[in-house]
């Protein structure tokens, strides 16, 4: 892979005090990880920056950020926090909406923005954009910028970039595991992470009620197209039954592509403004993620998801019927 020029991103550096840094809602451990690591760089250029994200962080990411200093934004509290910093870096997204008020904080401020992130897009987002859908994951990019900066890693970048790279490539299953992934985790373990310790973090600290939440799904997994398709609802009667909260469904959307014929599968979630979130899943010869971007979404050709305006019963005949069409089976 050609190498990258930083320049534009280390001049913002060298030039500004104060950033603040951010990522999409229901941050994942690549959102996180992104930011952490990226926190740790700028401190060690003598600069002061603030996590600040439009949602909690999830419980078995935790680990990530011991001293609870990520900042859980509130408009009357943190707007202050986003005005009085110099510039910005946006992580593992590049989509506004994904980020809430915040993102309609910095899609009009006039400050210097950065964004990293591995997604596809086929637009400019912010004024210096690192986007690029060959690296398994945003964490990559902040390892590579490190790398270029020359700065020796801490334990906490190590641990936050192997949970970005564990987490994105599906402890290291999925399409986008490269040999430069692979490399840049035995690098990281070599300077001491402990990949089992992270391991049991990020996949072994599930909740009672996430298993049984995960039991109601499996009763009521739907297949079409021979096979080949797989999709589920999590409604939110099924998350008052279990005692489970959305967050809880992280990881679930990938289940069904663990069953021997299924190429394609669909976890269709029910929100509480009556809106209906579908993340796509393929095993790795069917592209979804032009469906997801049809529908205004985006995200990787075999994972990727998509916000719908409408109910969830109206989401299911809307998507199925796209979906099906990808096998023939309309």
């Amino acid at each position: 892979m050609k190498e990258r020029d930083w320049t534009p991103l280390k001049k913002v550096i060298l030039e500004n005090t104060s950033f603040v840094l951010t990522t999409h809602i229901n941050p994942d451990g690549d959102g996180l990880g992104s930011e952490i690591a990226m926190a740790e760089l700028l401190k060690t250029q003598g600069k002061r920056p603030k996590i600040i994200n439009c949602s909690p962080t999830p419980l078995n990411y935790s680990f990530l950020d011991p001293f609870k200093e990520i900042i859980v934004y509130e408009n009357a509290k943190h707007r202050s926090l986003l005005e009085e910093a110099d510039a910005f870096f946006i992580l593992d997204i590049s989509d506004w909406g994904r980020m809430r008020e915040i993102g309609n904080y910095l899609k009009n401020t006039t400050k210097p923005k950065i964004c990293l992130d591995h997604h596809q897009s086929t637009v400019a987002f912010t004024d210096i954009d690192y986007i690029d859908p060959r690296v398994s994951s945003t964490g990559e990019l902040v390892y590579e910028l490190l790398e270029s900066n020359g700065v020796k890693l801490n334990r906490r970048m190590a641990e936050a970039i192997y949970t970005c790279i564990l987490t994105d490539t599906g402890s290291f299953r999925f399409s986008n595991t490269t040999p430069r992934a692979h490399t840049i985790a035995s690098r990281l373990i070599a300077e001491g992470v402990n990949s089992n310790r992270i391991y049991q973090e990020v996949y072994e600290q599930n909740s009672e009620s996430k298993i049984h939440l995960l039991g109601m799904i499996l009763q009521n997994l739907k297949f079409e197209c021979d096979g080949q398709l797989a999709w589920f609802n999590i409604t939110q009667k099924m998350l008052e039954k279990s005692k489970a909260s959305i967050w809880d469904t992280e990881g679930f959307a990938d289940f069904p592509r663990s069953i021997r014929g299924v190429e394609v599968s669909l976890m269709f979630s029910e929100l509480e403004d009556r809106k209906t979130k579908v993340s796509f899943r393929s095993k790795g010869h069917v592209v979804v993620n032009s469906i997801a971007m049809r529908l205004g979404g985006g995200g990787h050709e075999f994972a990727s998801g998509a916000l719908l305006e409408y109910p969830l019963h109206e989401s299911n005949a809307i998507v199925l019927e796209e979906t099906r069409r990808l096998f023939n089976c309309n």
